[in-house]
């Protein structure tokens, strides 16, 4: 089975697995701005990984973040930055 290039990665993250799980979180699509420039650190966090099982998870717990700062109270909109990325993203 041939893997998915980091280009259709962000494709697949940005169209289909992010609005996915916003929708499972019920969390408006415009409530979370990820910048282009995240992307790439997103689909490849640590390391090649050939499918996208890896980014699901990733993607999940940067709106399971997002989420929980929602019910805290913290801010009712996140923008996603390179100077931010590491309070959103899984450790």
């Amino acid at each position: 089975m041939p893997s998915y290039t980091d280009s259709e990665k962000i494709a697949i993250a940005t169209k289909y697995v992010l609005p996915e799980k916003l929708k499972a979180a019920g969390i408006s699509p415009s409530v979370i701005v990820i910048d282009d420039n995240v992307w790439p650190v997103i689909v490849r966090p640590l390391g090649y990984d050939a499918g996208i099982r890896t980014l699901e998870r990733t993607i999940d717990g940067v709106v399971r973040k997002v989420a929980r700062m929602m019910v805290e109270g913290k801010t009712s909109s996140f923008h996603i930055t390179t100077d931010n990325m590491k309070e959103f993203l899984p450790q």
